[in-house]
């Protein structure tokens, strides 16, 4: 098939109200596949999934689809009810009966679709299926005990598995890595202060830390145990981590021994503490629970992703909160917000998508020839800009711009802005500017040091804006859809601190925008103006 250009009003037949110039399409042969000699069904089809994208938005603005997570989001559920003493309860057994539904035909539980069987989240898996009734004589749960011992048996579990499964008494703390609340303590000059982690491995580590000095644990009844599962002597359980043997085939062999590093060190904490030397312990504890208290603001719940909010549960427990305190109920109902029920079954997801889905959505109905004065972007483009992180996160303790920017994945997360949120949302705002700024009709001259112009009014000054516009209404028009986006943009690429130590140095910021920064694309606006549009 010939490439060609089609107008957007074929697609449905009636051109968008308020629109004279309809977007167009350019489609293009492939090389590979069979000649596609009706390019009709393929306009119906860009078509029909427009129109069904447009009436999956909500009347915020916003799209958001199901996040799929593994099995662990249903294991881990269910170990923390029974931890709260709610094995039994309808959410519980629902959850359970979810897990049947994905467990693989082998026997055991993937990571993913068509994976190889995962250790950790199979031994979580029949865990709470035992937990929650199921007998393990059944046939589907030998299949997964025999798939779990082939596997390596509870001695090959992770460190986080490890702690659930002290938590309800398989297994005694000290079979646990350490990780002592003194981290908390531990200035930001020194190599491995809190915020040198991840914000996701930190959000896990301060609650757990709460959970080392406490080591809450239940006594559960003998016959719900999963002794049937240790490959040897359960108290036999090796005191530390095996070595992990999973490399990536492009990475290289570390010319240090970390593990044996890391072996050493938990050890001589675990020592410390049995020795009773453990003098900033109670200080260490309030920092770590302030640590959480601050971040539950403005956010569905600690990292607003399950994992640390199951712990901020047991964390709050270990403090002495009960299961009706404020703290607690939040934690609970954000957990309880990840869950999808279908009849009889619930599973969770990790966490919402909102900002990451809108973006997409977006940019999909712009490249499906929504106009950008349709009512569906003008909302989305809203909404995005109300999202945007107006406060300072962990970020600023490891960057020298303490300018708040950028976005974030759920719907509140206001200390965690990421890069791919980021520069996903830049994508869809620069594809619903004005379309006159497409056809080079606007120009911005960028001004980042004040010494461009010598009147002191004009000092504030980031950029000017300079254009041509059929009219003194419509340039208007044009800069009133501009301002919020360019600002937003603006504040989001010049927060990055690479850019604002090139920005120091006196590069360009259009040089900046164009070279290895972290949003690698042009923005043909990406400062604030502070002045007015002169009369046309």
């Amino acid at each position: 098939m010939n490439s060609g250009r089609l107008r957007a009003s074929d697609l449905s037949g009636n051109p968008e109200p308020g629109h004279g110039t309809a977007p167009t399409f350019k489609i293009f042969p492939s090389t590979e596949a069979a000649p596609f000699d009706h390019p009709e069904q393929l306009l119906k089809g860009i078509s029909r999934s427009r129109d069904y994208l447009l009436s999956l938005q909500h009347e915020e603005g916003y799209w958001v689809g199901e996040l799929e997570g593994d099995s662990i989001l249903e294991s881990e559920y269910i170990l923390l009810l029974t931890f709260l003493g709610k094995q039994n309860s309808e959410e519980a057994v629902q959850a359970a009966n979810y897990l049947m539904d994905i467990q693989m035909p082998a026997g055991g539980w993937n990571m993913y679709p068509e994976g190889p069987i995962e250790i950790s989240a199979s031994v979580k898996a029949y865990f709470a299926l035992k937990l929650t009734g199921h007998s393990p004589a059944e046939e589907y749960m030998q299949r997964a005990r025999k798939a779990i011992l082939a596997a390596g048996g509870v001695e090959a579990v992770n460190s986080f598995t490890r702690f659930y499964l002290a938590l309800l008494g398989v297994i005694p703390y000290s079979k646990c890595p350490a990780v002592p609340p003194e981290l908390m303590l531990i200035p930001r000059w020194m190599p491995f202060n809190i915020f040198e982690m991840s914000a996701w491995s930190r959000t896990i580590l301060v609650p757990l830390s709460i959970l080392w000095e406490y080591r809450p644990s239940i006594t559960l009844p003998e016959e719900q145990g999963i002794t049937e599962l240790f490959t040897g002597r359960p108290e036999d359980y090796p005191r530390t981590m095996p070595k992990s043997e999973a490399l990536d085939s492009l990475s290289k062999k570390p010319w240090f021994n970390w593990h044996g590093f890391f072996q050493v060190v938990d050890q001589g904490i675990k020592l410390i503490e049995n020795l009773g030397l453990k003098p900033f312990r109670k200080r260490a504890v309030n920092r770590a629970y302030q640590w959480m208290t601050d971040r539950f603001e403005k956010s569905d719940g600690l990292g607003a992703i399950f994992p640390p909010i199951i712990w901020t549960v047991i964390a709050l427990k270990c403090l002495g909160q009960e299961e009706n305190s404020p703290g607690i109920q939040r934690a609970l109902s954000e957990l309880k917000k990840l869950q999808i029920k279908e009849g009889d079954r619930i599973r969770l997801q990790p966490c919402k998508s909102p900002v990451w889905d809108t973006a997409l959505s977006t940019i999909a109905l712009r490249e499906a020839g929504v106009s950008n004065r349709h009512l569906a972007i003008r909302k989305s483009v809203k909404w995005l800009l109300s999202q945007e992180a107006r406060e300072p996160g962990d970020w600023v303790n490891s960057s020298k711009s303490q300018a708040p920017g950028g976005w974030y994945f759920e719907f509140n997360n206001e200390f965690y802005p990421d890069v791919d949120d980021t520069a996903m949302v830049i994508m869809a705002l620069r594809r619903c500017m004005p379309k006159t700024l497409k056809q080079d009709r606007w120009l911005t001259d960028f001004l980042v040091t004040p010494e461009w112009n010598p009147y002191d009014e004009d000092l504030n000054t980031e950029a000017i804006v300079v254009g041509r516009s059929e009219s003194r209404e419509q340039a208007y028009a044009d800069l009133d859809l501009l301002e919020p986006m360019i600002g937003a943009i603006s504040v989001a690429c010049t927060g990055c601190w690479e850019c604002r130590i090139r920005m120091e140095a006196g590069v360009p910021l259009i040089e900046i925008m164009t070279g290895n920064c972290l949003p690698r694309f042009r923005l043909p606006i990406t400062m604030r103006w502070s002045i007015p549009v002169p009369p046309i």
